[in-house]
């Protein structure tokens, strides 16, 4: 507790960061990426190594850009140093202790992006969602772009502003969760190099007999083409949240994403 305090006051973040609860809960992740190491590193192992073959099979590897990189855990980060001349790390919080890590590592810059591109819309201090991959996309020695454990992680933090803020909501268009999805899935399809996108889709909360009592789409709606492969990481394991509940997503993989398979 004393340490996610210390973060709370260390981290450098926007406003629109605190206010919709993101460094919170970027150093909740964090905090609990620690607890559960054990658990989370055979998910973390698979992302770093399908990561690391999709570089290496490139054939020109000038820039790549990590979008959602958060704590890092699930990147290969000395592979894609090695083999890039620059690396991006892109996201709304980047945790001070990263920053030290990575401060005498010249290849290697830091972004600070709404992904979703659309706080600054929900807050009312603009009229429509804003781009926020424009220059990036413009960017032609992007050679790769990894979207890694990112697009569940855009709808959420929407779903529960809505909620908190029905008169703001009602001037909103519908489902913007599941838009907030579809848009990032539409910025990553407007970049001319390969892209390699790793999401969890679902959430499955079960017992310790095995029986599901709750399944939960966490891609709100929003079809995808067919995956790769996948796996289950065990997000909570029993006493995380709940002493008799485990929570466990589904994480699908697409080494080179093209586009979706349909819209909303």
């Amino acid at each position: 507790m004393l340490a996610e305090l210390a973060l709370q006051a260390l981290t450098p973040a926007g406003p629109l960061a605190r206010r919709f609860g993101l460094l919170r809960e970027g150093i909740a992740l964090w905090s609990r990426g620690r607890r559960q190491r054990k658990a989370w590193e055979p998910h973390r192992a698979r992302c770093r190594a399908i990561i690391a073959e999709v570089a290496a099979s490139l054939p020109r590897r000038r820039k790549v850009v990590v979008l959602g990189s958060g704590p890092v855990r699930d990147i290969p980060l000395d592979a894609l140093c090695a083999s890039f001349d620059e690396v991006v790390l892109v996201d709304i919080v980047h945790l001070p202790l990263l920053r030290l890590k990575l401060w005498r590592q010249p290849k290697i810059s830091l972004l600070s992006r709404d992904l979703t591109g659309a706080m600054a819309w929900l807050a009312g201090d603009v009229e429509s969602r804003q781009d926020p991959l424009a220059d990036l996309v413009a960017d032609g020695s992007v050679d790769l772009v990894i979207s890694a454990n990112l697009l569940s992680q855009l709808a959420w933090p929407v779903a529960d502003w809505l909620e908190e803020n029905p008169a703001r909501a009602a001037a909103l268009p519908d489902n913007l969760p599941a838009r907030c999805i579809a848009w990032h899935l539409d910025d990553l399809a407007r970049f001319k190099g390969h892209i390699c996108l790793i999401s969890d889709v679902e959430m499955v909360e079960r017992d310790r007999s095995g029986a599901i009592h709750e399944r939960l789409d966490l891609m709100y709606g929003v079809k995808l083409p067919q995956e790769d492969e996948s796996w289950l990481w065990p997000v909570a394991p029993f006493g995380e949240a709940e002493r008799k509940r485990e929570y466990v997503h589904k994480v699908h993989v697409w080494r080179r994403y093209e586009g979706r398979s349909s819209t909303l």
